[in-house]
């Protein structure tokens, strides 16, 4: 069932890059994986965010796809470059280098699994500048209550609520950070059915 294109993102690790995208390919998904300017590269990495998907859905009958079934998927850090895709797709970030640069860089999904730094507002709220409408794409959103950085699911899922964005969010109680896909973290053992069963919902209602 290869109709959804997904783009992996990673902070410079398999652990949150091949080895998402060899999980996705067993469901059915075609991944693609793209290894983004880092670290402190933020204008840099929205660059090749927004021209990766560009590229991707140009060519999206070469690889058998469907060019308004493409998603992102971010961990951490790339949690963050994947919010920042879905809200600043109207955002120039570079100069046109070709015909391809006038499609659009919005992906049509997103799934954010124990994103980081959403929560840069005045007390721990939104990223300023992170704006979400009602044109923000659907959002699947995983973490746990024991790490660090999940007050940024928090926020995004409110927002994303606030907004009337379908949103599916889960919070568990243990888990941490940084788990990928390992066995013997029941988040890592969790999120991968949750996500897959949330795609599948998103590409049937596409």
């Amino acid at each position: 069932m290869s109709v959804q294109v997904a783009v992996i993102l990673f902070w410079q690790s398999t652990k949150e890059g091949t080895e998402i995208a060899e999980w996705l390919a067993k469901q059915g998904f075609t991944a693609f994986v793209l290894q983004y300017r880092v670290p402190k590269k933020q204008e840099g990495a929205l660059m090749d965010i927004q021209r990766a998907i560009r590229l991707i859905r140009k060519d999206a009958n070469i690889y058998g796809l469907k060019s308004n079934k493409l998603g992102v998927i971010g961990f951490s850090a790339g949690g963050s470059l994947s919010a920042r895709a879905a809200t600043h797709d109207a955002k120039k970030s570079y100069s046109p280098i070709d015909k391809t640069d006038s499609l659009s860089c919005r992906p049509d999904f997103v799934l954010l699994i124990y994103p980081a730094y959403l929560d840069q507002g005045t007390n721990r709220t939104l990223t300023p500048e992170l704006i979400v409408n009602q044109n923000t794409p659907p959002m699947f959103i995983f973490a746990t209550a024991d790490d660090t950085h999940s007050n940024s699911a928090l926020v995004m899922t409110k927002a994303l609520r606030d907004a009337k964005v379908p949103v599916e969010m889960h919070l568990l109680a243990k888990g941490g950070h940084g788990y990928g896909l390992r066995s013997g973290n029941n988040a890592g053992e969790i999120w991968p059915k949750l996500a897959e069963t949330w795609l599948k919902n998103i590409i049937r209602d596409k």
